[in-house]
């Protein structure tokens, strides 16, 4: 009898352990932004809070022939951080990464500020100081390029991304980056309807460059930010201006969020040459896109830029 009450005792503290690791790993891959349809993507996680997702595809019918970088970033794991930088003199991406300790990945962050003929379009505030404040007319040909915000906390791990508002002062954010167009609202994709030019009768070579049907209706490489229904941030590129990725629309890279990750919000961020990625430890100085400003297929066409993202 002593014998049978200690195997039932074993059996139970067994079953007990196994139930209470099968809840362990359920609530860390909850903890994740996990994919809704894996084919075409590469996974591997950088640390336990950082997992990087790599797509390319020759046969989807939405997207062959693309290729799309993301980083995913978990706070709620309490392991790192994101940090905004700005520089006035511009630098390469990996060189910003030299100069931030404990940098694991980033990405470029938005548009520039210090141009002759766009410099009052976006709003940048850090640690409390607003650094460039908006102040173009609802005429100016630049209206769109601060559409959307990402507001964060100064402890890098709390984000949202919503509509700009009209009066920048009200919002007590400590940090603010603009960007545009937003993509997705509280999961309604609203940019598919920003730059449709799918049944306009237009010539879109006739417009201004920084029209925002020519910007954001055409395909470019393209960056992004999203932030999950669990709190994630997630980095996101796609190259483009090559036959080996052809680089998407504001609308597609709405699509293709809304159908992969379909986070809570996202907002389009600074691309086209400025598109690029940096991962700790990879080749090509840690640059893993494939960026154009050397008019190449290759990880060495780097544009120096002014601000960037990035987790460490």
């Amino acid at each position: 009898m002593r014998i049978k009450k200690n195997w039932s005792f074993l059996i139970v503290v067994v079953l007990g352990i196994s139930c209470s690791s099968q809840k362990s790993v359920q609530i860390a891959a909850a903890d994740q932004p996990e994919l809704l349809e894996k084919n075409g993507w590469e996974i591997d996680t950088l640390r336990r809070d950082i997992i990087w997702y790599k797509f390319s595809s020759s046969t989807d019918k939405e997207f062959a022939g693309q290729n799309v970088n993301v980083i995913s970033f978990n706070p709620n794991v309490k392991l790192g951080r994101a940090v905004l930088e700005y520089k006035k003199e511009k630098d390469s991406l990996s060189a910003f990464a030299d100069r931030i300790s404990g940098a694991i990945a980033g990405i470029n962050a938005t548009y520039f500020i210090e141009k002759k003929d766009s410099a009052e379009y976006m709003h940048l505030r850090l640690k409390g100081k607003d650094i460039q404040k908006v102040k173009v007319s609802k005429n100016s040909i630049y209206w769109w390029k601060h559409q959307g915000m990402m507001t964060f906390n100064d402890e890098g791990t709390k984000f949202s991304i919503e509509f700009s508002p009209e009066n920048f002062s009200a919002i007590k954010a400590s940090n603010i980056m603009t960007g545009a167009p937003m993509l997705i609202d509280n999961f309604k994709p609203v940019g598919l309807t920003f730059a449709d030019t799918t049944l306009l009768k237009l010539d879109l070579k006739t417009l201004h460059y920084e029209h925002y049907l020519k910007h954001q209706g055409v395909r470019h490489p393209r960056t992004a930010i999203a932030v999950t229904k669990e709190g994630s941030l997630l980095l996101v590129t796609v190259d483009g201006r090559n036959d080996k990725a052809k680089g998407m629309s504001a609308k597609e890279l709405t699509v293709f969020l809304h159908r992969y990750f379909n986070p809570k919000s996202a907002m389009n961020i600074d691309g086209g040459g400025s598109t690029m990625m940096w991962v700790k430890g990879q080749p090509n100085n840690g640059i893993v896109n494939y960026p154009t400003d050397n008019k190449k297929f290759d990880h060495y066409g780097q544009r120096k830029v002014e601000t960037v993202l990035f987790i460490k």
